[in-house]
């Protein structure tokens, strides 16, 4: 999943610094999901296997750009039998979509915080999402490498992206928040 680069977005680089270019840190990157399940809870899961890059362009931050991806074989609900149904053709169908890709298309800065418009392509349906990507922090880690982070909620209709099982009112839930969060360290390699 190509999908949670928001992150390019919620970086104060110092004012010598025009353009970064970032590499999504995986190992710091989540896709959290919450779906209503029969009106009764929410069902919490996580997508992981986040990957991707963001560029960040403080002097004319509509030239930032993300695009992120997540492997939804990944996909954990903390119940083996659910997520196995959830990858199977009911839901997400893996072996037919093992991607989810978020791609921005358009990038404004608000505050500390960007508004971006991007490509969400789910299920082999590609939508426009619109988001605030909220400002965590940038700098310094303590290994030396400059990173910065942000994280952003919104939602999706599942039946928008063909996503029906179950769908009806009182059923599961049609609406579901995706919350990502986005750590990317400077790609050095890149001016």
């Amino acid at each position: 999943m190509r999908f949670l680069a928001l992150a390019l977005f919620t970086f104060s680089l110092s004012a010598w610094a025009q353009v970064t270019h970032y590499k999504v840190d995986p190992t710091h990157a989540s896709i959290v999901f919450k779906v209503s399940h029969l009106g009764f809870a929410n069902v919490y899961g996580m997508i992981g296997g986040v990957d991707g890059k963001f560029t960040i362009d403080e002097k004319a931050p509509e030239k930032s750009s993300i695009e992120v991806s997540a492997k939804v074989e990944t996909l954990n609900t903390m119940d083996k039998k659910r997520d196995e149904h959830l990858r199977g053709p009911d839901f997400f169908n893996v072996k037919q979509y093992p991607t989810i890709i978020l791609k921005s298309t358009k990038v404004k800065k608000s505050g500390d915080n960007y508004e971006v418009t991007a490509d969400l392509t789910l299920h082999g349906v590609t939508k426009p999402v619109t988001f605030t990507f909220h400002q965590m922090k940038t700098g310094k880690d303590p290994w030396n490498k400059f990173r910065t982070g942000g994280e952003t909620v919104f939602s999706v209709r599942r039946t928008d992206y063909n996503m029906t099982y179950m769908s009806k009112p009182g059923e599961i839930g049609d609406d579901v928040e995706l919350r990502i969060s986005l750590e990317g360290i400077k790609d050095e390699g890149k001016k």
